[in-house]
């Protein structure tokens, strides 16, 4: 089991694999008595990859080799974390593990982790860079979050960032009502369309192959009621893939239909597969770059979850803190007011338009929304929300626009001014 975690490990940090991609592709490689531990063992390296490299830098006075920085890595993880597992047989599968791999190297990382078992870890004492190292979070995050919503919100983020979360399932009102779907063992009600899934696979579950459920984050689902989409209203979903909103959207209409487009086809290709599982033949998929809807018309719904830096989903998607870099921060602010501003030109006077991100910075979420406003005065927040992580749910941002009274009545007033020619 631990060679099949290291070779995960080597596959997501040395090359660039997703985490959840690879589980889905190569889990099934284990009995699945080794499963749960193999995850979790996997994941938390990934967590707190911040922390056991600090705790490497302080037992090691040279830079070790890439891949045997990953053990070291996985085995202090265990050490630190895994009370049930004992130390030495942490150590004693990591010095087996690195004598098949390495050969002699295997001393080195047996001199390594022996010095881990006989000092303590010893963090800083600087608050700020405590939690830094603690959580695995760059300092200049833990930085920004503190001067954005306090030091409170910014140690939650953090400890909330390597936090376990629950699966959530949530129900297909179209293929399912609420007595038999809550009536299954493996599903616990949260309200009458999310629940908490229990048991040891989703996607294998007899309702999610016969499209009677999908999963999803609390929080991404509060992003789908808040756009208060209204039977037999049009929506335009401009950054739509895989399409977890968009389903929970088309679900709920009767009547009504809703636009899904991305600009990657390969992902189009993931709506458009979730939408024939899931039995909905209201979901229409397209290739489309958000930055140009010119051959889009005008919808009563829009939702812009637009690209974003994931600070809040940091908990589902841990190879995120792998790839943070202070030069990347603001580079698709651009991009995030380009998508809002075209978007908008599609709204029906009367619609509604959601902006919405899964992450967790003000210029990105309610100063995008505030330049947005102050450029275009004939337009107004109705409301916004900020969904905190915690130990249930991802975080996410949202914000309701909308044109004013009288923008609506000037686009009255000139339609009935420009009349069509005979």
């Amino acid at each position: 089991m631990r060679a099949w975690i290291y070779d995960a490990l080597c596959a997501v940090i040395l090359k660039g694999t997703y985490s959840n991609l690879y589980l889905k592709d190569h889990l099934d490689e284990l009995p699945e008595n080794q499963r749960p531990l193999a995850t979790r063992i996997f994941y938390g390296t990934i967590q707190n990859w911040g922390l056991c490299d600090y705790v490497i830098s302080k037992h090691t006075d040279r830079t070790p080799d890439p891949k045997i920085r990953i053990l070291l890595a996985m085995t202090i993880y265990q050490i630190i974390f895994l009370k049930k597992i004992p130390d030495y047989a942490a150590v004693d599968a990591a010095v087996k593990l690195a004598h098949k791999r390495f050969g002699k190297a295997s001393g080195y990382v047996n001199g390594v982790l022996r010095s881990v078992l006989c000092d303590k870890v010893k963090l800083p004492s600087d608050t700020l860079e405590r939690l830094s190292v603690r959580y695995s979070i760059p300092l200049w995050l833990i930085r920004l979050w503190e001067n954005h919503y306090g030091l409170e919100k910014a140690e939650q983020m953090a400890k909330t960032s390597n936090a376990v979360l629950p699966v959530y399932v949530r129900r297909n009102p179209r293929r399912i009502g609420e007595e038999e779907f809550f009536a299954d063992p493996e599903i616990e009600r949260m309200d009458a369309d999310m629940g908490r899934f229990t048991g040891s696979s989703a996607a294998r579950h007899p309702f999610y192959r016969q499209g009677r459920m999908s999963v999803q984050d609390p929080g991404s689902f509060e992003i789908v009621k808040f756009l208060d989409v209204q039977d037999g209203e049009s929506v335009l979903d401009v950054c739509a893939a895989p399409g977890t909103k968009s389903m929970a959207i088309a679900e709920r209409l009767d009547s009504g239909a809703v636009d899904a487009s991305d600009v990657h086809e390969h992902r189009v290709e993931l709506i458009k597969t979730d939408a024939r599982r899931l039995h909905l033949k209201n979901v229409h998929a397209s290739v489309r770059d958000a930055r140009n809807l010119s051959d889009a018309g005008l919808y009563d719904r829009i939702l812009c979850d637009v690209p974003c830096t994931g600070y809040g989903v940091l908990a589902r998607k841990p190879d995120i803190k792998l790839k943070l870099k202070p030069e990347t921060l603001d580079s698709l602010l651009p991009l995030q007011a380009e998508i809002l501003e075209e978007a908008a030109a599609h709204l029906k006077p009367d619609g509604k338009l959601v902006y919405s991100t899964c992450t967790l910075d003000r210029k990105e979420n309610e100063k995008q929304v505030e330049k947005f406003l102050d450029s275009h005065p004939d337009w107004q927040l109705e409301e916004e929300q900020t969904v905190f992580p915690d130990e249930t749910r991802n975080g996410f941002y949202m914000a309701r626009l909308s044109r004013r009274e009288q923008s609506k009545a000037a686009d009255d007033g000139m339609k009935q001014i420009v009349q069509p020619e005979e």
